[in-house]
């Protein structure tokens, strides 16, 4: 009797076992994987600059890197929805050939970027300055543009940072959380 007994509690503890380990996929993939495999990476190529996606959702860094000839030299810029210039930065493929970098967008109230609204939608680049043709023959100065987008979706656990009017508040959007230390952003 007690060997009957033994294998009932071992058997719903193995149901039991099995239950939660998939209730804890479910949550992850609807919390996690939802927003994160909505836009995968779509890589974005328009002369020398590469960026990682065609499409973001609040709260995503812009990842890009550029594949310089040593005569490129100039500056990559990028402007908002309401053509205000972001974030800017020059290039030179003689000093760096391949630089990379990031940039988050943030509410910011100096910056005059209050509410979501005002990310959200489509996003220029404009690269200037001496970059290769398409053939990669020659150089020319002709500047190169592009287009990205921001979407109406926020990351999860986001949600606070971008419902609010940092200009009508008077303060900075929530600071970002970091769940695991260990990833780089």
């Amino acid at each position: 009797m007690s060997s009957k007994k033994s294998k009932k509690i071992k058997n719903v503890i193995i149901i039991t076992g099995i239950v939660l380990v998939l209730g804890i996929l479910i949550y992850q993939i609807n919390e996690e994987g939802y927003f994160a495999g909505q836009f995968g990476e779509d890589y974005q190529t328009h002369g020398p600059l590469t960026i990682d996606k065609s499409k973001y959702l609040l709260g995503q860094a812009v990842y890009a890197w550029m594949t310089l000839h040593p005569l490129e030299d100039g500056n990559v810029t990028f402007y908002l929805p309401n053509g205000d210039q972001y974030f800017s930065m020059n290039f030179n493929g003689s000093l760096d050939p391949d630089p990379k970098f990031y940039f988050r967008v943030n509410l910011e109230e100096i910056r005059e970027i209050c509410v979501k609204e005002d990310v959200i939608g489509t996003w220029t680049v404009v690269i200037t300055g001496k970059t290769l043709t398409e053939d990669q023959k020659n150089l020319t100065t002709v500047p190169k543009e592009f287009t990205f987008q921001y979407v109406d979706k926020i990351l999860p656990d986001l949600e606070d940072r971008w419902n609010a009017n940092v200009c009508r508040d008077g303060l900075e959007a929530p600071p970002l959380s970091i769940f695991n230390p260990g990833v780089t952003p």
